[in-house]
């Protein structure tokens, strides 16, 4: 059974066993303390893995996260990790918004230190965005003693390029600054995929040997195939799913400029998408759907979890991915694409080099960022029921294969295990 369930009104919810917490902490155990500030854990898929594989590796493990959705409890222990979650004044929005909530965040961050003991703490691994993080890994580090593992989940500056069109300004400089001084702060590099791992090398100056691939791989063990749901169809025989954190960079637009030219265009009407996420832009999309009269065939759950999420992907019959190429996405190892083919969904997608060599010929690649090339792939599969067969077992055998958390797992562990005996 999967590690998280569903109430009614869709938040997810803990079983019992899950939320006892641990009477005591062996001292013997190496302590390694993981702050992530944009997701909550056990939410956070990749922390919450990296989080239950040092536990059964022997370690105690803390995380330090923000407070969000179910996840409000401020003090928990699940599956023997100590989890701190502090609250947030507010949703940022603008610019002073986002600097108000990283303050507050970087205050409760090294408040949660203190309370762990920084005399107690091994390792501190920092997760960003944002990029600021060095602040509380610096704390543990000059006071403690901890040494400082960097797992870099995004680019902040490529990405502050592609929402602002600007490429210079003093944010942009501001953002490399901090990139550099959390690569510099930290003894190790996790990165995400081999792109990520060059931009440690060259931006941030790390030697090849302080740098480990681990990709964002779904843990098999606990993805559940289950029954499909023939409400998520809504009278049509085809789910094509839609899986990820709507804001502006993701081409959810073109998505749905997409899905209205196969239908109104190719003459495909049997289908319904499902676009499961939440973000700062879903508000203006489900207006765009309803613009191009598309409500019909479109849904927006918001965010999916735990069971409502393997649910939607064992009911799903393709899984799409509309993420434009840019200098930014082109650098990314989706989630999506790997939990697509965790569930044998073939997959429709833009021209994204590092998702491109993840899928391989599990995809079928629509070229120039073009919602009508788009639309063209997604009728392929629709039209062609032994070619989805086909490259959904591509997927499922190449992430058994190649990117497998039961592989990325001891990859992870090493890393861990290595910057624990390297000198101080």
């Amino acid at each position: 059974m999967g590690f998280l369930r569903v109430n009614a009104q869709g938040d997810a919810e803990y079983p019992v066993h899950l939320r006892e917490r641990a009477s005591s902490t062996a001292v013997d155990k190496p302590h390694i303390v993981i702050i992530v500030e944009n997701m909550p854990v056990p939410l956070d898929r990749r922390v919450w893995q990296q989080a239950t594989a040092l536990v059964q590796d022997g370690w105690h493990v803390s995380v330090i996260c923000p407070k969000g959705g179910a996840c409000q409890a401020g003090r928990e222990n699940l599956e023997g990790v100590e989890i701190y979650r502090h609250g947030l004044p507010y949703e940022a929005n603008g610019m002073l918004g986002y600097l108000g909530e990283y303050s507050v965040a970087l205050a409760m961050e090294l408040l949660g230190l203190f309370r762990i003991g920084l005399g107690k703490i091994d390792i501190v691994q920092i997760c960003n965005p944002p990029d600021f993080l060095f602040i509380p890994a610096l704390a543990a580090k000059w006071f403690g003693d901890a040494k400082v593992i960097f797992d870099h989940h995004d680019l902040t500056p490529e990405l502050l390029v592609e929402k602002t069109g600007k490429e210079s300004g003093m944010l942009l400089k501001f953002a490399q600054w901090a990139e550099r001084r959390t690569f510099q702060t930290a003894s190790h590099v996790i990165s995400t995929n081999a792109s990520f791992a060059e931009i440690a090398q060259t931006r941030g100056g790390k030697s090849p040997d302080d740098i480990s691939i681990v990709y964002s791989a779904p843990d098999l063990n606990r993805m559940q195939h289950m029954e499909a749901n023939p409400k998520l169809l809504h009278g049509r025989s085809n789910l094509i799913l839609w899986v990820g954190m709507i804001g502006s960079q993701d081409g959810v637009d073109l998505l749905l400029d997409a899905v209205r030219i196969l239908r109104d265009e190719l003459g495909c009407d049997d289908f319904h998408l499902m676009v499961a996420g939440d973000g700062p832009e879903r508000a203006n999309l489900m207006r765009y759907a309803d613009e191009l009269q598309l409500m019909q065939n479109v849904s927006f759950p918001g965010f999916l979890s735990g069971e409502r999420l393997f649910e939607a992907l064992s009911t799903a019959s393709i899984g799409v991915g509309s993420d434009p190429k840019n200098n930014f996405n082109d650098r990314l190892a989706m989630n999506k694409v790997m939990e697509y083919m965790a569930y044998e969904l073939p997959i429709a997608m833009f021209d994204l080099a590092e998702c491109r060599k993840i899928a391989g010929d599990a995809a079928l690649i629509a070229e120039n960022n073009d919602p009508a090339v788009l639309a063209l792939r997604l009728k392929e599969l629709l039209e062609n029921q032994e070619l989805c067969g086909s490259l959904g077992k591509v997927g499922y055998n190449r992430l058994l294969a190649e990117y497998a958390w039961e592989i990325q797992k001891e990859t992870y562990l090493a890393a861990c295990r290595k910057v624990l005996r390297a000198d101080k």
